[in-house]
């Protein structure tokens, strides 16, 4: 599947900001399904645009905008080419097997093991664990996170009033809905506690080809998780779906949890008011790479 993304945030300031500085994760990675073939990143009006990697290897770009503006608008595109993931036959490790290299693996994947700001291992956490949620010792590893991403979906409903972006999974425990982000890291945390490495990622989720809806305003942006499986490595799954990931997901940047990977964040300074942020994004199957992606910009 060839597929061009574009991603248009726009901010409107009731007075005019100045000094506006943002950090971008947005650019789509490069993996063994997945492939960025183009990427073009432009903000109106125009400022200074820095490429660079992050802690956890994701792309990564700042924007600044020193002059003052009444509006800001940042537009990405991506041309994106994803193809199926192999149909792994993961090998049968029990936990009990599996935990006696936690020690190494404490040192090797100490941020998707341990608590972060999203993801605190709270008293009503462990107690959930410990009640509904801990692996037996003879269970697989994959078997039982797939267990996780399922049970946890059928406890809990999406509900989008119930919890908001800075939520963190002790709220979808107390209200009992949320949405893709906090399924996210509740799951990461019933997996981290039972000591399977988990991380965040931030993406979209594209449409079934048999019912494409080019234009779908922000909701295809996306949050699942990676488990990392013994004799496998780091493997998608999407609580929101109770399933694996596959040719749908297009991955863009991963975390501890969202406070690493927020495709947009950013400060500026102006005489007072409110800031309005909208975002805009749109799918476009293509069949041809041309040899930038997007020699048809000028005629959309």
């Amino acid at each position: 599947m060839l597929l061009r993304i574009t991603h248009r945030t726009e901010y409107r300031y009731d007075n005019p900001a100045y000094d506006s500085h943002n950090e971008m994760r947005i650019r789509p990675w490069d993996s063994g399904d997945q492939s960025c073939l183009a990427f073009d990143l432009r903000c109106e009006p125009a400022g200074a645009i820095l490429e660079y990697r992050d802690f956890f290897g994701n792309h990564a770009h700042s924007v600044s905008v020193p002059q003052p503006h009444d509006s800001l608008t940042i537009v990405a595109q991506s041309l994106v080419e994803k193809t199926p993931p192999p149909d792994n036959h993961y090998p049968e490790v029990s936990f009990e097997r599996f935990l006696i290299d936690d020690e190494v693996r404490e040192q090797t994947s100490y941020e998707f093991l341990n608590a972060s700001r999203y993801v605190p291992f709270s008293n009503r956490l462990r107690k959930f664990f410990w009640m509904t949620s801990r692996p037996r010792p003879g269970e697989d590893v994959a078997n039982y996170v797939m267990r996780i991403v399922q049970y946890l979906r059928d406890q809990f409903e999406y509900e989008t009033s119930t919890t908001h972006v800075h939520s963190n999974l002790d709220d979808i425990l107390k209200t009992g809905g949320g949405v893709c982000q906090d399924f996210a890291h509740l799951t990461l945390g019933i997996l981290r506690l039972a000591g399977v490495p988990a991380r965040y990622v931030s993406g979209y989720l594209t449409p079934p080809p048999d019912n494409f809806v080019a234009e779908l305003g922000e909701q295809a942006s996306h949050a699942w998780i990676e488990a990392w499986l013994p004799g496998t490595g780091w493997t998608g799954f999407d609580p929101t779906h109770r399933c694996r990931t596959d040719e749908r997901f297009i991955g863009v940047a991963v975390g501890r949890d969202y406070n690493d990977v927020p495709p947009i964040r950013g400060v500026f300074r102006s005489e007072g008011g409110r800031s309005i942020m909208s975002v805009d994004l749109k799918f476009e199957p293509r069949t041809v790479a041309s040899p930038n992606g997007f020699e048809d910009q000028s005629q959309q």
